[in-house]
């Protein structure tokens, strides 16, 4: 062993570089009984007294030498080997602790869930004992709700056999009064029938003129053999054509059918050409005077227009229909209507003789 001021000269340490290893144990070796001052210390590499053995120091028989700690080093490394195993037991215990502890933690946490799942399956129960309530107050509502509906219905089942059987014994008057009706529609119509026939046979009759009547100026022309047939037949249109109102007129009405009402002598004529009353109106403002001529044809004219629509107005009377048109008796037979009065006037009255054809294919 080394005294202790060898062991503070090697504890301080010298300037070379200690060895390790086999050439440690060497030096060691070698140096073991040599009091040489130049030798040098194998630990600190110091040149020193004599230092300790390789034996003590593979089995760690030293301390330090300076003397602050006199506990070998062998004794440190069993007491450290002592403390590491301690430790291992105090880690391993901490483990088990701390195992127990989270484990406990796991079981307070699976308690604490369980407690909240409990409180929401109890509010739950709660509210589904509340929806329970109302709904079976509900139900309880409805019961009552087609309880009453039951008795209504059959309230209205007894009213709806009641009015069946009074619309049954409805329905048999209705067909009784139908065949009633049908019967007096029967006699109306032909009550209509022969008050129309009486109006058009004996205050009204219709009946179809041919106009055969020939000019007298085309017969002179025929006669005369010093005219050759084309002169004689431009002789006599010329002689029919007139010019009125910024147009040639053509007056030749022979051959001709009219339509005459209330007598032959008072006739329409049967293409609707009224030039002659258009004549007689434009001869009446340019030469105005006393009339001398009693069968002018616009005076026909004029009649037989008045007869119709008396007739037409008789017969809407007769047959229950609204004209569309109204137009007075006594229309065309007042003072002298110029061209555009006496269209409108032959108009409104056109109208209403299709309208009353109508009316009559409508209701058959």
């Amino acid at each position: 062993m080394a005294s202790p001021s060898e062991r503070q000269h090697l504890a301080a340490g010298g300037g070379g570089s200690p060895r390790t290893g086999p050439e440690l144990l060497d030096s060691v070796d070698d140096a073991e009984g040599l009091y040489v001052a130049v030798e040098r210390c194998p630990l600190c590499n110091t040149t020193r007294r004599r230092l300790t053995c390789a034996k003590c120091v593979q089995s760690g028989d030293f301390v330090f030498f300076d003397g602050r700690d006199t506990e070998r080093f062998a004794d440190k490394r069993e007491r450290l080997n002592r403390l590491r195993e301690t430790q291992l037991d105090f880690q391993k215990q901490v483990a088990s602790v701390v195992e127990g502890k989270l484990a406990a933690d796991k079981l307070k946490w699976k308690i604490m869930s369980c407690k909240m799942r409990i409180e929401h399956l109890k509010q739950s129960i709660c509210n589904g004992n509340e929806e329970i309530a109302k709904n079976s107050e509900l139900l309880s509502k409805s019961k009552r709700y087609n309880q009453d509906l039951y008795i209504r219905s059959q309230r209205h089942q007894e009213k709806k056999e009641k009015i069946q059987r009074r619309n049954h014994k409805l329905s048999a008057v209705v067909e009784k009064r139908n065949k009633d009706l049908k019967s007096r529609h029967a006699e109306l119509a032909s009550l209509r029938r022969s008050h129309i026939l009486e109006l058009t046979s004996v205050i009204f009759p219709l009946g179809e003129v041919r106009n055969v009547t020939r000019d007298p100026a085309d017969v002179s022309f025929e006669n005369d053999n010093a005219m050759t047939s084309s002169t004689v037949s431009k002789l006599a249109e010329a002689r029919r054509t007139t010019y009125l109102s910024g147009r040639w007129v053509c007056d030749d009405h022979n051959g001709d059918t009219s339509i005459s009402i209330a007598g032959p002598w008072i006739t329409l004529p049967n293409n609707g050409d009224y030039s002659a009353y258009y004549n007689w109106v434009e001869e009446k403002k340019t030469t105005p005077g006393p009339e001398m001529e009693y069968n002018n044809p616009a005076y026909t004219i004029s009649a037989a227009l008045c007869y119709a629509t008396q007739l037409v107005n008789t017969l809407s009377h007769i047959l229950n229909v609204n004209l569309p048109r109204k137009l007075y008796n006594s229309e065309f037979c007042g003072e002298n209507l110029n061209r555009w009065k006496f269209n409108r006037a032959v108009n409104k009255l056109n109208s209403n003789i299709l309208y009353l054809c109508f009316s009559q294919v409508w209701t058959l």
